[in-house]
């Protein structure tokens, strides 16, 4: 992958009991878990894995400067933080090596290597050159692999097993899907709603973005109904690079599940191939979600995951007609889930988060737990919310808003998906939703106590009780969040700049104010945060 280098090496760790929780965490030693040891190695035979290649200096999309190299080298700093502080409970993944390779997988592979250069004549030898040849002839004849309307490649652990149908397709906006604009790279299509690129750029944005969410959801599925019995099948739709898949095959894989299948949906042909040193069960589908019905029999998933597709479908008939084919293809019993979040951004008010209680049963209470140690806050009809009052996210909610409608999509789809699931309470039950809301650094009314209405002069203080101090880890995942952000509004870059009505040089001047304002200056202190959730739902048997 080429993302390689942005996460290497990356390793995932639980909180310490040794140590005394946080003064505004509720947390007693007893309630957080163990260390874990790091579950990944790297290989000693590769060179490359010694070195990484910083993006700033292997990746430029315009002459003019720009601040992605500094947001990019400054998130690595803030997940190693958060590794410092032991807070992380899901395991990530590192991309260097196989997408998603266990130790034992890696030692069978040895073997198998070791097997193979003494042995000319294994299978997997043989299979080897086969596919090597094969894919040196479709290259000499120009051939795309992997590239039609709804062609999938397939993988798993037995062997060199990729099948790739030689279709050549007859869409030419599927065929080469890509174009340049404004110096870098989006889907050809016009017609499409989407408004972001496809580059190297944004496909680090949505992957921080994917860690962040397992990071405070606690893993990667929210829903109950996996907590004992894993699925077996599971569809990922609109996956970009199947990063959600591969974390939620080592989520499962460290708890002794292996055998998943996993099959990534997505007009953009960005997921991987897997080689035969990957024991992850991978198909990718290249398929356009506005050509119904999908390409997949009925019943066939126990899992389907639609995360961030907020800006991949218009708010029309078009959702409804999907999450018809979603429940189709659903097999009785399985779970819907979809994680997104809203692109318009609020300001938090003074409010103390719920109390928690030394019941392990309870997951609710356990859930609370995590989200207090992880610094966010729970989001409920209670929960106080207002405008921001930092000027430029002010501005950027006003473009953004003009820019998103233009296109007929929302900018605050929270509001849209448990009615949507609500809906269909014919065929879906146990219908559930999990909000969170991070703040986007350290928060003045958290520092000098709850209470009082926040406004531009607020200087009130609150009880020595009540003052809530970060731990490195959540002042690094707060930071975190603030770099998605940020990267965001540099991807949405056209379209702000064409909805603020501002020429290049005045929107660099803007751009450069923002940044310096939100990373410099704290300018989110009063308490603007990032909204995500997380809505699942069950099929009746």
């Amino acid at each position: 992958m080429t993302e390689a280098g942005f996460f290497y090496n990356t390793t995932t760790q639980r909180p310490d009991r040794s140590k005394p929780p946080s003064a505004h965490t509720n947390i007693s030693v007893h309630s957080q878990a163990q260390p874990v040891k790091p579950i990944f190695k790297r290989r000693n035979n590769d060179p490359k894995d010694n070195q990484t290649t910083p993006y700033a200096e292997s990746h430029s999309y315009s002459s003019r400067p720009s601040t992605r190299h500094i947001v990019s080298g400054a998130t690595s700093i803030q997940f190693q933080a958060i590794y410092n502080d032991r807070m992380l409970s899901t395991p990530l993944v590192d991309y260097k090596l196989a997408a998603n390779q266990t130790n034992k997988g890696r030692t069978t592979v040895t073997a198998q290597r070791k097997s193979s250069s003494t042995s000319g004549n294994s299978s997997e030898h043989r299979n080897a050159l086969k596919s090597a040849e094969s894919r040196a002839a479709a290259a000499a004849r120009g051939e795309q692999a992997g590239r039609s309307s709804s062609i999938s490649s397939t993988t798993n652990s037995s062997g060199l097993t990729a099948v790739t149908s030689n279709e050549i397709p007859t869409d030419p906006l599927l065929a080469q899907p890509f174009a340049t604009r404004n110096g870098r790279r989006c889907l050809r299509d016009a017609s499409l709603p989407y408004p972001l690129p496809c580059d190297l750029t944004e496909i680090h944005r949505q992957t921080l973005r994917t860690m962040l969410l397992c990071q405070v959801f606690n893993g990667p599925i929210c829903s109950p109904a996996f907590n004992t019995k894993p699925p077996k099948r599971v569809l990922e739709v609109a996956c970009g690079t199947g990063f959600w898949s591969v974390m939620c095959h080592r989520h499962f894989a460290q708890r002794g599940f292996t055998s998943i299948s996993f099959t990534g949906l997505d007009i953009a042909p960005l997921a991987p191939r897997m080689d035969t040193d990957d024991d992850m069960n991978w198909r990718f589908v290249q398929h356009d979600l506005r050509r119904t019905p999908l390409p997949f029999r009925d019943e066939e998933f126990s899992l389907i995951m639609c995360k961030d597709v907020s800006l991949v479908l218009p708010q029309s008939g078009m959702q409804q007609e999907l999450l018809d084919e979603y429940i189709r293809i659903l097999k009785p019993g399985g779970t819907i889930e979809i994680w997104d979040g809203d692109h318009s951004l609020r300001m938090l008010l003074p409010h103390a988060p719920p109390s928690t209680r030394e019941d392990e049963d309870d997951s609710e209470d356990e859930e609370q737990v995590h989200t207090n140690a992880m610094g966010t806050y729970t989001m409920t009809s209670q929960v106080p919310l207002a405008a921001p009052q930092n000027q430029y996210i002010q501005e950027y909610n006003v473009w953004i808003a003009k820019a998103l409608q233009k296109r007929q999509l929302t900018p605050m789809p929270c509001t849209f998906f448990r009615p949507l699931l609500l809906q269909e309470s014919e065929i879906l039950i146990e219908t559930d939703t999990r909000r969170l809301a991070i703040p986007l650094g350290e928060v003045r009314w958290e520092r000098e106590g709850v209470g009082g209405a926040v406004s531009a002069g607020f200087t009130g203080k609150g009880k020595e009780s009540d003052r809530k101090l970060l731990t490195a880890g959540q002042a690094a995942l707060r930071k975190t969040a603030l770099m998605t952000v940020i990267q965001f509004i540099e991807s949405m870059e056209p379209l702000l700049r064409e909805a603020s009505g501002k020429g290049q040089d005045e929107w660099d001047r803007w751009q450069g104010g923002m940044m310096n304002d939100l990373l410099k200056n704290n300018g989110t202190s009063w308490g603007e945060c990032l909204e995500v959730g997380a809505w699942w739902a069950r099929k009746k048997k």
